[in-house]
């Protein structure tokens, strides 16, 4: 079949949808490459960002287009491309999407140059070396992302061959075009590259075969560690996956790490879409473990979420004339961050309007509570708070949070139990990735993520997945170490747990247990 795409600035371009394989509108246009996939929250109908207007062929509407779009909108064409199949003869305009680039350049005067990246279940990291010196780092969205927004959805589509062939290239055509924008200024030419990324990334970036990772029991068939030829990239050496769903961010992030020459015992947490844990008992003792918590730190798959920048809410306090929004580079907020959502919950959870298993407290008698009662409202089903600028906290938003946080703690204990230490007696918590870069330590602790009174032995350490992958490049010594560091690592598979889920739902608290 076929379907035409008219892009934001009035370009028509035809899409042959083949019919064997079964995928929603969404995911046939984010993955085309003919538009850049926004953030979506793979097909909850809740965010909103796959809106497309159909000007020829228009499906009913369904029930998540009527949340989403008012009446006028509807009668206009508009839909979730999430909800709905291609149908030949459909002619549909793509507005402009949130598609967000980081780039910052400095001057080089060498020739060969060197890529590191950090590639993830949400976003690409990268930075260019001249030497040991970075001249030039950036961020973008992982491209990837129309096939889904979390792992499982990305393993799903890749069980056919031509799935799998769509997210390889959209991921290798995107690095091509990125060696290409930046070597076009004659900084000269990339030599190298070192990628470090989860297991399904990695996987999906080199084209293997992805069902050890799709299906329990689950087991990797490659385990990085090695020199790669993807397609017509430079080299690229493949940070080494330490256990399924524990990849080359994590070994990568641990060989950062090692260079502090931490105290033992301490845990190295890398918390984005998917979460990765590190227990180093000593130099030559490591238990991993993994969690999905899906993509809602990094502010995706939620009603105002958005990844932080200018206009975005990235943290809330509570003042006597109510909740403040602190927003980048602006006075009023368009969307709320992950991190924004976290400080949002944990103030009025301060204040218990929140109790500790994410309801709201309606029953408000005095002061900052009462007034914010007032602003409670039902809105399709569904209990609202309503926001400073128009926006609105969900019931709905808060569960995906407690699911976050249940899954941190659940993950961070058992893997603790499995090593029968306690939590007392850890050194140093790291926090990588979306969470440790941009969360408060008050918010994380408020909310029940660490135990009370252990802020001061956590730390934010940024990206260091991406760190590690850049010392690949300046030191091949590292990687030795780093494929040494996977030998000693003791997978604990949480999923083998037979009371996984009771377990889990005990974790379901906004209070660390």
């Amino acid at each position: 079949m076929q379907i035409t795409i008219i892009d934001y600035t009035g370009r028509k371009k035809s899409l042959h949808v083949p019919q064997a394989e079964p995928r929603t509108l969404a995911q046939v246009i984010f993955t085309s490459g003919l538009v850049p996939a926004p953030p979506l929250c793979s097909g909850l109908g809740q965010c909103g960002k796959c809106r497309v207007r159909f000007v020829e062929n228009a499906p009913l509407p369904v029930g998540p287009d009527t949340l989403i779009f008012k009446e006028h909108a509807i009668d206009a064409g508009w839909r979730l491309a999430c909800r709905h199949e291609p149908e030949d003869g459909m002619v549909i305009e793509i507005p402009k999407n949130s598609y967000i680039r980081h780039v910052e350049i400095a001057e080089s005067s060498s020739k060969s140059l060197h890529l590191a990246i950090d590639l993830g279940t949400t976003s690409m990291h990268w930075t260019l070396l001249d030497g040991k010196k970075r001249i030039a780092f950036g961020s973008e969205p992982n491209p990837q992302m129309g096939a889904g927004s979390e792992i499982m959805s990305r393993l799903s589509f890749a069980t056919t061959d031509s799935g799998k062939e769509i997210l390889q290239d959209l991921v290798v055509s995107r690095i091509t075009e990125l060696i290409g924008e930046l070597t076009e200024d004659s900084f000269g030419s990339v030599d190298s590259l070192a990628i470090a990324a989860n297991p399904a990334m990695t996987y999906l970036l080199l084209g293997l075969d992805t069902s050890g990772l799709a299906t329990a029991p689950y087991k990797l068939t490659y385990k990085g560690g090695t020199v790669e030829t993807i397609a017509d990239l430079p080299p690229a050496y493949i940070a080494p996956l330490a256990a399924p769903f524990v990849g080359g961010d994590l070994t990568a992030g641990l060989t950062s790490i090692l260079q502090k020459k931490p105290e033992y015992p301490f845990v190295l947490t890398d918390m984005g879409t998917n979460g990765e844990f590190i227990l180093a008992l000593s130099p030559d003792n490591y238990l991993v473990t993994s969690v999905a918590l899906g993509p809602a730190l990094e502010g995706v798959g939620l009603h105002y979420g958005a990844t932080a920048a200018k206009g975005i809410a990235t943290s809330y306090k509570l003042t006597p004339n109510g909740l403040v929004p602190s927003v980048l580079d602006g006075k009023y907020s368009d969307g709320i961050s992950g991190t924004g959502y976290l400080a949002l919950i944990h103030a009025l959870r301060k204040i218990n309007f929140i109790s500790n298993d994410g309801l709201f407290i309606e029953k408000q008698t005095q002061g900052l509570g009462a007034r914010l009662a007032e602003r409670l409202e039902i809105r399709h089903g569904i209990q609202h708070l309503a926001l400073p600028d128009s926006m609105y906290l969900s019931a709905e938003d808060i569960e995906e949070f407690l699911k976050v946080k249940a899954a941190f703690t659940f993950a961070l204990t058992r893997i603790l139990e499995t090593a029968e230490i306690s939590a007392a007696q850890l050194k140093k918590i790291y926090l990588a990735g979306a969470l440790g870069e941009h969360a408060a330590v008050q918010d994380l602790e408020g909310l029940g993520f660490i135990p009370a009174g252990m802020g001061s032995r956590v730390e934010a350490v940024n990206n260091t997945s991406l760190k590690g992958a850049e010392l690949m490049l300046i030191d091949p010594t590292l990687r030795s170490m780093a494929e040494s560091l996977t030998a000693n690592c003791e997978a604990v598979d949480l999923t083998a747990d037979p009371d996984f889920t009771q377990t889990f739902m005990r974790h379901m608290r906004f209070t660390f247990i």
